[in-house]
């Protein structure tokens, strides 16, 4: 009989398999395109010589039943339907106390949801964020986990061996509650990804469009600041930034329309929910959104009378206005978790969040451990040091926005953590006059000073 079941070889999944089978966890896999397969991953099997114990299924009951019970059946199918069809499919053919364990990118709301159907069926669930990508889970992924805190009990061990070292030298999972809160905390670490990418790319636009600058000087700078700041996706970045096809450039060949897998806008709708400002990420999606109005981008660029550019950058200023964004958008979203504690009675702790990304995620770098070290970041807004160290860097987030739109170059994000910092430093807002205007139409009361 083997330990576990894992549902779902695509590409994330294949890699967990390969972890998992390294660290002599006995693994039982299945997937719905085996269905017609004889021996579906010869080829893998081929490549990877940790692969060559598992046991490969390609009937889901016979897969289910080579796994000793308590079940424990790690999902790694799309979200959405394919997800719901699979943990349909497993409670009517789980025995009570297995485990059903959703490792996907799934809607923190699904993911309560799925909890209650779940439990209806005396089974056990886990809701967990993987982070890391196709090669960090083969390092050890980031996991955050939520669900039946007996059922975690079960998998900690398991989640050990294949997880990675952290800067408080621990382990890169943690559990963050009883409910839903392991797919809430991926969400907010998807939504900080997103910014941050969009970050990144606003900076390689602003110097690449300055005509001083050539993919290999940009990339040299990314790797220059990355010495100390050791982000994982500005290392990425600076890889694809010197990637070629057909001895060009991937980004001077790439289209330029961008998709998203969702988990922005349902941390955005948590904001509104909660009544929390994300500014950034908003910025981030709308970049998006706007990538995709193509063909209507390249009417109206037609109509735009447009300037030769050619320009100077100050890379250190620029460098310290990127320290600036990120910090507030640590801040935008340590905050939703906060106002999420709040309203749900939940109890999850950003250091401990801080702890579990701060290797194997996609967004590890030096400032999650700065976070985690030198700041308060339970109440971030009453914290005096990222305050200061915001107030310091302002001055050049403003001649990097100024330099922007003096040469009508967009760098989304930049100017939204501006105005997010004006607005928290500020002891008086433009909101009074709302509060005037929303008085007049609906006598809604108004407080007086």
């Amino acid at each position: 009989m083997n330990n576990w079941g894992i549902v779902g070889i695509g590409r994330i999944g294949l890699s967990m398999a390969r972890k998992m089978s390294d660290k002599s966890i006995n693994l039982s896999l299945y997937d719905k395109i085996f269905e017609n397969k004889s021996d579906p991953i010869l080829e893998e099997k081929k490549l990877y010589p940790e692969l060559k114990k598992v046991s490969v299924f390609n009937d889901i009951l016979n897969f289910i039943e080579s796994i000793e019970r308590p079940r424990k059946i790690l999902i790694l199918v799309p979200s959405g339907n394919p997800n719901e069809q699979v943990i349909s499919k497993l409670i009517t053919i789980l025995s009570d106390n297995d485990i059903i364990i959703d490792a996907g990118n799934t809607n923190p709301l699904i993911s309560y949801r799925n909890k209650l159907k779940i439990a209806k069926n005396n089974i056990l669930y886990l809701g967990i964020g993987v982070s890391g990508g196709t090669q960090g889970v083969l390092e050890g992924p980031s996991i955050m986990v939520g669900g039946d805190n007996s059922a975690f009990k079960k998998v900690k061990d398991d989640l050990s061996l294949i997880t990675s070292k952290t800067i408080e030298n621990s382990k890169s999972y943690d559990f963050f509650g009883d409910s839903n809160q392991g797919h809430f905390v991926k969400m907010i670490h998807n939504g900080i990804e997103y910014v941050e990418m969009q970050l990144i790319a606003s900076i390689y636009k602003l110097l690449f469009d300055s005509n001083n600058y050539n993919n290999q000087s940009i990339a040299q700078i990314f790797e220059d600041w990355n010495n100390n700041l050791n982000s994982y996706l500005i290392d990425i970045s600076t890889q694809k930034i010197l990637e070629k096809i057909d001895d060009k450039y991937l980004l001077e060949k790439i289209d330029d329309v961008a998709e998203d897998n969702g988990t922005g806008r349902w941390m955005l709708n948590y904001g509104v929910e909660l009544g929390c400002s994300l500014s950034m990420l908003s910025s981030a999606m709308d970049t998006r959104f706007i990538s995709k109005l193509q063909s209507e981008r390249n009417e109206i660029n037609k109509n735009i009378k447009q300037s030769s550019k050619k320009y100077k950058v100050d890379v250190n200023s620029l460098k310290s206005a990127y320290k600036f964004c990120s910090l507030v958008n640590f801040i935008q979203a340590f905050c939703l978790i906060n106002a999420a504690n709040k309203t749900y009675n939940w109890n999850i702790s950003i250091s401990k969040v801080l702890n579990v990304w701060s290797n194997g995620s996609i967004i590890k770098s030096s400032l999650i451990n700065d976070l985690y070290s030198n700041y308060s970041v339970e109440n971030i807004l009453s914290d005096k040091k990222i305050i200061k160290d915001l107030n310091h860097c302002k001055s050049d987030v403003i001649n990097i926005i100024m330099l922007s739109l003096k040469n009508d170059i967009s760098i989304p994000c930049f100017n939204d953590a501006l105005n997010y910092f004006n607005s928290i430093s500020s002891n008086s807002l433009s909101t009074k006059m709302i509060q005037a205007q929303r008085n007049f139409f609906g006598s809604h009361s108004i407080k007086i000073k």
